[in-house]
């Protein structure tokens, strides 16, 4: 007999109902965007067992700081009693949405923020009139869908399609059904980029919104929820043309997301699948993690290496929000974030607190998370926890930074820092050390909640 837990789920569109900046990428600094291909959701499920609620929240965004976190758990807790660490925000990371708190520090529109909130906050309390008895099931498929973004050339790594390179190729699943095995609730996780399009200032989900919907249209009545996984080092193999990849079209992206989808869809209905038996819980935590600290002098040669006009200060005036000249604007945002370091650098830690997460639904499945966005190698690293478990990955819980690993701290390149430090007005990159904080922090964490301490 399955063992019989509670659930709940909703969804809202959150596309902007007024006019916003586009977030996602320098090229569109400050611009505003010029059209909505497909609407973006909040998606949120709870599930509870005997003693412990979780909510898990998947939003069409890029990221966003901790702030819109903190904000939803305090009025989950307020209202529903919802124990702040049993309330995850996961962002689908798509670059095609309205500019939020976090990445971006400028072009923030606080009517969206509002509106924002509103809607996840009414989501919230929808789920909560809408709870049924069933239970969970997991499985897993796998595609040929992504490709690694790191090429190690000359040893040199470099920004290219690379097919040996490591990638995750499984789309995670656990369906939630009720006790007469109607399907009411699929969650879905895949590690790759939705940072394809060539349409850069039309808001769009990307493949994840995509995914989303089409497996809606096949399971009527069912809510489909996405969660990114460790998917900064991926991108779409559709994308990638000899070697280099090219931002392709909305069709190419229905082309990939109608393949995971039938992939999807043969599994609900002929696949293996392992029934969960619950014994939830859920513990957050944060990671103090080192930076190797750069000179000021850095910056300063960032901040002139990126001005348009030599000898003055970033001015949001500078910006035209209707332009499209895509390396202006991209100068425009790197010379904004050295000048934002520059400014406070003597203010800035010399760290990170990286936000972090174990999730417990079984004593053989657990969830892990991080915030930032979380590279290949740092969820093999963290199977070393406990590798005789099966263990999901979700990343993009904040805006924090890119989260690389030892290994490739030594390898360079974008995710680990080289060129992404000032993009995410960091004082200086990760400190090599990063494998052995990750695995004893949360080999801490799981010891805790075994002891039931959670």
């Amino acid at each position: 007999m399955k063992k019989v837990i509670h659930f709940g789920v909703a969804k809202d569109i959150i596309t902007p109902c007024t006019i916003t900046t586009m977030m996602g990428f320098g090229s569109v600094y400050g611009n505003t965007f010029e059209g909505i291909h497909d609407d973006l959701y909040v998606r949120t499920l709870l599930i509870r067992d005997s003693i412990c609620p979780i909510i898990l929240i998947s939003l069409d965004l890029c990221f966003h700081d901790d702030s819109l976190t903190e904000k939803l758990r305090s009025y989950a807790f307020e209202k529903y009693s919802i124990p702040s660490d049993n309330l995850l925000v996961i962002y689908t990371h798509t670059h095609f949405g309205p500019t939020v708190k976090g990445y971006h520090y400028t072009f923030c529109s606080q009517e969206y923020e509002d509106f924002l909130y509103e809607r996840i906050a009414q989501c919230i309390d929808r789920v909560f009139l809408n709870i049924y008895e069933g239970y969970i099931e997991y499985s897993s498929v796998e595609g040929d869908w992504n490709i690694s973004r790191r090429h190690m050339v000359d040893g040199e790594m470099k920004f290219e399609p690379n097919l040996e390179g490591g990638r995750d190729k499984s789309i995670y699943l656990l369906k939630f059904c009720t006790v007469t095995g109607e399907l009411k609730a699929l969650l879905t996780s895949f590690a790759c980029h939705p940072s394809n399009l060539n349409a850069y200032r039309m808001i769009s989900s990307e493949y994840p919104g995509r995914l989303c919907h089409l497996l809606e249209a096949q399971n009527y009545g069912c809510t489909v929820l996405f969660f990114q996984g460790c998917g900064a080092d991926a991108k779409l193999k559709i994308g990638a043309k000899s070697s280099k990849f090219h931002p392709i079209n909305h069709d190419e992206c229905n082309e990939v997301a109608n393949s995971m989808a039938l992939r999807v869809q043969n599994t609900l209905l002929n696949g293996k699948w392992m029934p969960i038996v619950p014994k939830f819980a859920s513990k957050m935590f944060q990671i103090k993690v080192p930076l190797e600290v750069y000179p000021i002098s850095f910056f300063e040669k960032e901040a002139e290496r990126f001005s348009v006009q030599k000898g003055k200060r970033f001015d949001t005036a500078m910006v035209d929000a209707n332009s499209n000249n895509s390396g202006k604007n991209s100068s425009l945002f790197m010379w904004a974030c050295s000048q934002y370091i520059v400014d406070n650098y003597h203010d800035m830690p010399g760290f990170i607190m990286l936000n972090c997460s174990v999730i417990r639904l079984s004593e053989d499945l657990y969830i892990y998370i991080t915030g930032g966005e979380p590279s290949y190698d740092v969820k093999q690293v963290l199977q070393q926890v406990k590798p005789e478990i099966k263990m999901l990955f979700f990343g993009y819980s904040d805006a924090i930074s890119y989260i690389p690993s030892d290994k490739m701290l030594e390898e360079g390149g974008y995710e680990a820092g080289d060129g992404s430090v000032t993009e995410y007005r960091l004082k200086g990159k990760i400190k090599h050390g990063i494998d052995s904080l990750l695995i004893s922090s949360f080999r801490n964490v799981i010891e805790q909640i075994e002891n039931g301490e959670s």
